[in-house]
């Protein structure tokens, strides 16, 4: 049995219905989901937890990167890392 071939109008007809249905699931989409979307944040807020982060951060590199002293009469500094990493390698490489 060979299968009956589509009708040039079946055709059109398919391929409305086709593109019909994409266009009616994306206006439900449109419809249903939009109106719904949260509220943008505030602008200032968002600027002072912006600063906020800014100064943890700036607080977190002044620590790592600089000097300080904890306390002066047990003798305890904070130093950069760079500095205590190569005094460290110095100290393994001097105990060989």
């Amino acid at each position: 049995m060979s299968q009956p071939e589509l009708s040039p109008s079946n055709r059109l007809l398919s391929l409305v219905g086709i593109v019909g249905a994409i266009l009616a699931f994306a206006a439900i989409l449109f419809v249903a989901y939009l109106p719904s979307r949260p509220d943008p944040i505030d602008q200032a807020v968002n600027e002072e937890r912006q600063a906020k982060a800014d100064e943890a951060r700036a607080a977190g590199v002044a620590k790592l990167a600089g000097f300080e002293v904890i306390d002066a009469e047990a003798g305890t500094v904070r130093i950069p890392i760079a500095d205590a990493m190569d005094s460290t390698v110095a100290a393994y490489q001097a105990a060989k």
